[in-house]
């Protein structure tokens, strides 16, 4: 999980930024050797992390100069760690020790800040989030910690990236870019389906973008936004269809090398697709994640820039243009349903359309056959979970950081629904829309259906985020309808 650096030896805090002072506030400063044995004796005191203390992992924060807290990023082989956040007992509760952190924050030589702690609720108000998937390193600690020092030790995550995420001007700006590029796409009123709800249901027809999904947005941003040098190295990313997709196009048009790794079993739509965009096509893995880990590693030996399918600022802005347009051409819409894979376009949602009617409901729909995100939000901790659906668009395996902390803070709801109701759903879209959308693509349809009474009378926009089905996959759907 994310982007580990080897950093063993490197002088973490010496020469990261400059001292913070202000007037009334202690002073954060870089941690001396005189300073060292306060540390220690507080670090045994405490029972914190005692192993392989050295001063240049600290910033202390003093008062007249005198030390009344410190903090302290802890490098691994291939990771690092914040933590070792104490104050003294006469300065507690003042805003100290989130002001330590604050600062580590700033600090950190990563996007993914790892904290172990046996006070994770204190640090969920500092935005952090537990998380069931943390280098094997920082796992190996918490092991060690929690036989020794601090049962209860929990490992937890915050990603830089989130302060990244876009504003309402940026998305803006994005669209200014795309709109050269990709034509706008209808959102469309459908009586079968509106009256199947009980509501007056819309359906925003992504699957009508060039690569037949809603993602070839954030591909073209991206793109737009890369240096002279990064489009001449070149991106790297993994996929099982629309990511990659979307790159490749991006890349075709601002003339980037696109390599993209797929899975063993991809699907052939997708791939000649790629392929004809001039992207160079990487089978590795029996599954998204795997595919991803070689696309990670090939990108960090080649000097690739890797895109990550859902913590690049970039994408989501690309992908909110859709919700632009749907409070645009809809400005009164009581709830978008969305599905949720990794999470882009549904983020997109909650930071765009929320800003500009801040009363609508934004529902995510996630497949049951790969709920990592689902149980990632509901339980507030990143978690994996096995894939088994046909649904390529919604086959994440694990959560991200950026998109459940979005969720956390913005999402209205979220929804599992089966296999049986997305291939359901694409029958529905044929017959009510003329429509054809692979299984993800129907999945906020489905979502809809399974909640109909919850839309009664309501403005609803229906995401058809993807139509990238083969004849093969439609045969099995409509063969396999009872009767």
């Amino acid at each position: 999980m994310g982007s580990g650096s080897h950093c063993s030896d490197a002088p973490l805090l010496y020469n990261r930024g400059v001292s913070i002072e202000t007037a009334g506030e202690p002073q954060v400063t870089p941690a001396t050797a005189e300073d060292l044995p306060f540390i220690r004796e507080s670090v045994d005191r405490l029972r914190l992390d005692p192993e392989d203390l050295r001063p240049e992992q600290f910033i202390t924060l003093r008062r007249e100069g005198r030390i009344i807290g410190f903090g302290r990023i802890k490098p691994y082989r291939e990771t690092c760690e914040a933590g070792s956040v104490a104050v003294i007992e006469e300065e507690r509760g003042r805003g100290w020790g989130e002001m330590i952190v604050r600062e580590l924050i700033r600090r950190f030589p990563q996007d993914e800040v790892y904290v172990t702690t046996d006070i994770p609720a204190y640090f969920e108000r500092l935005g952090f989030l537990r998380t069931e998937i943390l280098p094997a390193e920082i796992e190996a600690k918490v092991s060690r910690v929690c036989e020794s020092l601090r049962p209860g030790t929990v490992g937890m995550v915050y990603d830089r990236r989130i302060e990244r995420l876009p504003t309402l001007a940026g998305v803006y700006r994005a669209r200014h870019v795309i709109e050269r590029h990709l034509a706008r796409t209808p959102l469309l009123h459908n009586l079968p389906l509106s009256r199947r709800l009980g509501c007056e249901a819309y359906l925003k027809l992504e699957n009508l973008q060039p690569i037949g999904a809603f993602k070839v947005r954030g591909g073209v941003y991206l793109c737009s936004t890369l240096s002279d040098e990064e489009r001449a190295r070149g991106i790297v990313g993994a996929s099982t269809g629309n990511h990659g997709q979307s790159l490749a196009y991006g890349a075709h048009l601002y003339g980037a090398r696109c390599v993209i790794a797929m899975p063993e079993e991809a699907n052939p739509l997708k791939v000649e697709s790629m392929r004809a965009l001039g992207a160079e096509v990487e089978f590795h893995g029996a599954n998204f994640e795997e595919a991803r880990l070689w696309a990670e590693e090939f990108a960090r030996r080649e000097g690739l820039r890797y895109i990550h399918h859902i913590n690049s600022p970039e994408l989501i802005a690309g992908v909110a243009t859709m919700s632009l347009e749907i409070v645009e051409d809809l400005p009164d819409v009581d709830v978008i349903v969305t599905p949720i894979g990794g999470g882009s376009g549904a983020a997109g949602h909650c930071l765009v359309a929320k800003t500009l009617r801040p009363e609508v409901q934004v529902i995510g729909v996630q497949t049951a056959g790969a709920p990592a995100v689902y149980h990632s939000w509901r339980e507030r901790k990143i978690q994996r979970a096995p894939i088994h659906t046909a649904a390529e668009g919604l086959a994440t395996g694990q959560a991200y950081y950026v998109s459940v902390k979005t969720f956390i803070d913005r999402l209205d709801d979220m929804l599992l629904v089966s296999e049986e109701e997305m291939r359901d759903a694409v029958l529905l879209l044929l017959e009510a829309a003329h429509q054809v959308a692979e299984e993800s693509g129907a999945a906020a349809t489905a979502g809809a259906l399974q909640m109909a009474e919850r839309l009664r009378g309501k403005r609803v926009a229906i995401i058809l985020s993807g139509g990238n089905m083969t004849l093969d996959a439609l045969r099995r759907v409509v063969m396999g309808r009872p009767g």
